[in-house]
């Protein structure tokens, strides 16, 4: 990080500690006078490489460290369900057909019938799990 990078991450550090609830114009505003590079960048550009990386280090955790990951459930989850087995590729194939018939529906008419009918692709799936 430049001189002019750690200035302006000084400037914006105090503010935000004298005033948490700044907004990133009073920062930005702020910032151009400490140094007139921050002026190239947009608020947005601004308000991510300086206010958003100060309140990051004022709360004391880097990132996403130690909160719950997105995506995949937890292992213990994912056993957990039951395997529906050999039944797997009928429901597949029952969903397939409901995504191929609503990809076919050309017309607003052709797309209603599709979801009018939608108890026959339930049937399916539920003659598969039984």
């Amino acid at each position: 990080m430049g001189k002019t990078e750690e200035k302006v991450m000084a400037v914006v550090e105090e503010e935000l500690r004298k005033n948490p609830g700044a907004t990133v114009d009073e920062l930005y505003a702020k910032a151009r006078e400490a140094s007139s590079g921050v002026g190239k960048l947009t608020r947005r550009q601004f308000n991510a490489r300086y206010p958003l990386q100060v309140k990051r280090r004022l709360q004391g955790r880097g990132g996403r460290k130690g909160g719950r990951r997105r995506g995949r459930p937890p292992r213990a989850r994912r056993e957990a369900t039951p395997a529906v087995g050999n039944n797997r590729d009928a429901i597949r194939d029952a969903f397939h057909r409901f995504a191929s018939d609503l990809a076919a529906a050309e017309a607003r008419k052709d797309l209603v019938k599709v979801l009018a009918n939608v108890d026959k692709y339930v049937d399916l799936v539920v003659k598969a799990t039984s």
